[in-house]
């Protein structure tokens, strides 16, 4: 390779790959001019230097931002089952259809106090 080859045309700024080659040489030539003895010290300098200065953490994705959610559990849900469960067991075994009643109230009031203090924390 020439040196002219490796200067940009004229009006034309060098790509980042083809400035970083020519600094490479630039550097390595200078290491070269130097005794053999401290050539060694220089190249563990400049890679040293290069590998402290290069920032190479990745950019962080762009996401939308969501809102948070409230999660997955739906007490309310499982208080409908809990009522027919509780319809069907109250004729054959009394204390547990009624249990089951008392549970699925508790579970149908715990989805409906969620479901207003979500929506009064949204607004």
């Amino acid at each position: 390779m020439t040196a002219a080859s490796d200067e940009p045309a004229p009006g034309r700024s060098p790509a980042p790959e083809e400035r970083v080659i020519a600094l490479a040489r630039e550097i390595a030539e200078t290491i070269n001019a130097g005794t053999v003895e401290g050539r060694d010290v220089l190249r563990e300098m400049a890679v040293g230097l290069v590998r402290d200065g290069v920032d190479v953490r990745e950019p962080e994705p762009q996401t939308e931002q969501l809102p948070p959610s409230t999660g997955t559990f739906n007490p309310f849900g499982i208080g409908i089952p809990l009522i027919l469960m509780g319809g069907v067991l109250v004729f054959l075994f009394p204390p547990v259809g009624l249990l089951m009643f008392a549970a699925a109230a508790v579970m149908i009031a715990w989805g409906v106090v969620a479901t207003l203090l979500a929506r009064t924390s949204r607004n």
